[in-house]
């Protein structure tokens, strides 16, 4: 926008008077019109800086004009005060050689010096709205980009106590059953929580990356449950370096956990594995008669995340499963 506002009236100004020259009727000496074009050059581009800084200071009076009315009446007093001025100098005290009006009437001088300053009205109207329109959608665009960063840094602040509180959770129904166990899991959640504060502050993680967080994490479900969680994961070596967000497939994992039922003679199953370029985690259906105390934030977390970068997830049940399809990120080679 601005090598515009530069150009356009260099090339009016250059213009206009040379379309004047070409309509003149009769013969015209190039070496007698030289000195008086570049005069009506002058005296354009001078039109067009005046009406350029009334556009953008309409403060310059006095008196602050702050309505648009009073502004237009002020632009246009202006501009006839100065097309006057120029038409006094040109009368009365520039040579003929120089003198607009020494080849044609003053009142046709000032006819074209008049059309003139309306076609930059014209024109300076155009510019300052489409600045305007850049500005405004420029504005829209930051303040929804930090919107959108706003609500992103939200859902990853909301990882941690998640992690925390289920885990917390399972360690005192583990403590009640079997102390052992407990101590076993204590250590095992200490390695874990660290690589969470640590996954939580990005966007992206190769999944080969979730994936050993993963392994870990069943670590944690392998002593609670003895056997009764079965995770079969599937995914191609090739897909190991794509990107999804941090924790994407724990959280999953632990959903299906926390409102399921799962014993030797009943296993929960859970399965992993990649289908038409995006990732699905789905388990059998065996719902806990009662599930303990939960925020919800899980899947809604997980939801808003994916939305805001990437896409929206799909899940749903069918057939006895329920199954979350996740899209993922494919990494530039």
């Amino acid at each position: 926008m601005n090598r515009i506002e530069k150009i356009v009236p260099v090339i009016l100004s250059l213009l206009l008077p040379g379309l004047s020259i070409i309509s003149s009727q009769g013969d015209l000496d190039p070496i007698e019109v030289f000195p008086k074009y570049l005069l009506s050059v002058f005296f354009l581009y001078s039109i067009w800086q005046l009406n350029d800084y009334q556009f953008k200071h309409p403060d310059w009076l006095i008196l602050r004009v702050g309505e648009t009315k009073m502004l237009k009446t002020v632009f246009v007093l202006t501009n006839l005060l100065y097309i006057s001025l120029i038409l006094a100098l040109d009368f009365f005290i520039f040579p003929s050689w120089i003198s607009l009006s020494s080849t044609v009437p003053i009142w046709v001088v000032a006819t074209r010096l008049t059309m003139a300053a309306l076609i930059f009205a014209v024109f300076q109207q155009a510019l300052k709205m489409t600045k305007q329109q850049d500005s405004l959608y420029s504005q829209n665009l930051l303040l929804q980009t930090e919107k959108l960063k706003a609500e992103l840094e939200s859902m990853k602040q909301q990882i941690n106590p998640h992690f925390l509180f289920n885990s917390l959770n399972t360690l005192i129904d583990l403590i009640e059953e079997d102390q052992k166990k407990a101590v076993g899991f204590v250590r095992v959640f200490s390695n874990l929580y660290r690589v969470v504060l640590q996954s939580s502050r990005r966007d992206f993680v190769f999944l080969e990356d979730e994936l050993s967080f993963l392994k870990d994490y069943w670590e944690l479900l392998k002593i609670r449950f003895n056997g009764a969680v079965h995770l079969q994961v599937d995914i191609p070596v090739e897909l190991r370096k794509v990107l999804i967000p941090p924790l994407s497939l724990q959280l999953l994992i632990e959903n299906a956990v926390k409102h399921n039922q799962a014993t030797n003679e009943n296993p929960l199953r859970i399965e992993v594995f990649e289908n038409k370029d995006t990732l699905v985690i789905q388990n059998n259906i065996n719902p806990k008669p009662f599930v303990s105390y939960s925020e919800g934030l899980g899947l809604v977390n997980l939801q808003k995340r994916f939305s805001l970068l990437l896409a929206p997830i799909e899940y749903g049940e069918n057939e006895n499963m329920f199954r979350v399809i996740l899209p993922y990120k494919k990494t530039q080679q």
